[in-house]
Formats: structure tokens, C-alpha cells, sequence
């Protein structure tokens, strides 16, 4: 049986290349569960989140990765997040049906940015994506190659419980030609969406690397986590006004701020509200917010 909610990174040791397997079940299921998305939505939220959760375990920071796809039309955002601790998170927001032709059609219309927020210390980092190919797969691998100059090849897998997905890239200092990273880029793209959503890591490795000599690391756990909190649906009334919260209340006893991820509630009353709106208090940063 494969693993369910993991990473796990591989090595190759005579070659300048690393990897990357992940495996989502219950986190998947969890962010599924929070909103009733049509199935073409939640297949391509799921390869998102599969696609951050590798990024996140290729980059070495501490803070949170944010992918987010932009659209034009009735495909409105799409948005998963994933911090260094590899807590999960997603939503989608649409309007109407799509069939799979309508919804990648929309996708090409629309802009894909990959959103780096460290914690402390480091300035925020945003790279724009551009859609390339038939799936989302491919526009990441058109980003590394473009934008990043690191060779990279991804597959996905999603059925209607689980997302898996392979990472290979090239050290830093490889480039695309490099006969290693040919070899190893054919051998990998000989895998099958059953097999990554089926065939536990180990096989796997042996089955499309059988005769490399690889290293298999630990694999670490991946878990849905929202970051929503009291403090931060505060800010967003402060952020929304005195005057605007004061006349949502005007025949009401209480307010709600509904966290679009996860769909928790946090309930003010009037009194809450004097509190918040205290001389003094000022709203953070709107990147903070619930968003």
C-alpha cells in the first residue's frame, strides 16, 4: 500500500539530480470536504496542491509558498498554500459549470504566480507562471526551465480520493543536456498514474530506477493546517472600517468573518466590535488577512 500524507525525497548518488514523491489522502479529502466543488475543479485543485507541496519540499525557507491562479472569465482564483511545517491548504472560487475543454481553456486565459512570504529576514518573492502545454504539470516545469534555469520534470496523478506526484530536478549547476539528467528524465516519465497512486515509494524507486544507486530519505508528514485565527478575522474588520462593520451590525446583535479556506466562523458581538475599533488600533498588512 503506498504511503498517505507524505514526502519523501530521493537522491541519486551518481548523479547531479534529486527527487521528490508526495502522497495525499486525508489532507486532500479535509480541503475537498470544506467547499462542494464540481469534480473538473477539485481535479485541478488537487494537482495544485500536489504541485506546492513539492515546491515547498524543494525550497529551503521558512514561511509560506502560495501558488495562485488568476482567471479572466468564470474561472475565478484558484489558491493553495503550503509553509515550511507542510501544513495544506486550498479553495477555489468559480461561477457556472465548466466541462474539462472549457475549464482548460479558461486556464490558458488566466495568470499563474508562485508567492514566496518568509517569516522573517528575507524580502517576499513572486514569480509569474506561464501556462504551458495541457496541465498544470507542465506550466511548473516551463517555469523552472524559464525562469529558474533548473531543469525539472513533474507527473501527477489525482483519482477520487488520493493526489501523488513525482518531482526530478537537476542540481543547480546541471544543465538540461546533461546525459545523467536525459537518462534519468526518460526512466521517470516511464511511470503511470496508477503506479504513483498505488505503489509505495520504495517500489517505485526500484521499479523506474532498478539499476541506480539511490538514496531514499525519510519521509515527513504533509497535513491539511489553516492558518485562519481570532487576530487575523479582527484585522479584517478593522480593515473593512468602523463605518461599514457599525452598519453591518446596525440590525444585528453579532458579525461573522467566514475563513474562505476552511469555512470557519468567528462570531463578534458588540461588544467585541468596541474592542476592536479601541482608539489606537490600527490594522497589519492586508497579506496577512484571510484570503
Amino acid at each position: 500500500m503506498t504511503e498517505k500524507d507524505t514526502l519523501q525525497r530521493f537522491l541519486f548518488e551518481n548523479a547531479p539530480v534529486r527527487g521528490e514523491f508526495v502522497h495525499l489522502e486525508e489532507s486532500l479529502q479535509t480541503i475537498m470536504e470544506q467547499h462542494q466543488y464540481p469534480l473538473v475543479i477539485r481535479q485541478v485543485l488537487a494537482e495544485m496542491l500536489v504541485a506546492a507541496s513539492l515546491l515547498s519540499a524543494s525550497i529551503k525557507f521558512n514561511g509560506r509558498l502560495s501558488v495562485q491562479f488568476q482567471g479572466q472569465d468564470r474561472l475565478k482564483l484558484l489558491l493553495v498554500q503550503c509553509n515550511h511545517e507542510f501544513k495544506l491548504r486550498g479553495l477555489a472560487q468559480w461561477t457556472g459549470e465548466f466541462t474539462q475543454e472549457e475549464l482548460l481553456a479558461q486556464l490558458k486565459k488566466g495568470v499563474i504566480t508562485i508567492t514566496i512570504d518568509p517569516e522573517t529576514g528575507v524580502s517576499r518573492y513572486q514569480g509569474v507562471v506561464a501556462w504551458e502545454g495541457n496541465s498544470f504539470a507542465e506550466s511548473i516545469e516551463g517555469y523552472f526551465k524559464n525562469s529558474e534555469q533548473l531543469p525539472t520534470r513533474i507527473w501527477i496523478a489525482v483519482d477520487e480520493k488520493k493526489a501523488a506526484g513525482l518531482l526530478i530536478q537537476a542540481m543547480p549547476t546541471e544543465t538540461a543536456d546533461h546525459p545523467d539528467w536525459e537518462h534519468l528524465s526518460h526512466l521517470s516519465a516511464t511511470i503511470t498514474p496508477p503506479e504513483l497512486l498505488t505503489v509505495d515509494n520504495k517500489t517505485l524507486i526500484h521499479r523506474l530506477y532498478n539499476q541506480e544507486d539511490v538514496r531514499l530519505f525519510e519521509s515527513v508528514a504533509i497535513s491539511f493546517g489553516c492558518t485562519c485565527t481570532v487576530e487575523r478575522s479582527e484585522n479584517a474588520l478593522l480593515l473593512l472600517g468602523q463605518e461599514e462593520v457599525e452598519e453591518e451590525l446596525h440590525d444585528k446583535q453579532t458579525i461573522t468573518v467566514k475563513c474562505e479556506f476552511c469555512s470557519r466562523e468567528y462570531v463578534f458581538d458588540r461588544v467585541d466590535i468596541a474592542k476592536i475599533f479601541k482608539p489606537g488600533n490600527k490594522p497589519a498588512s492586508s497579506s496577512n488577512q484571510i484570503h
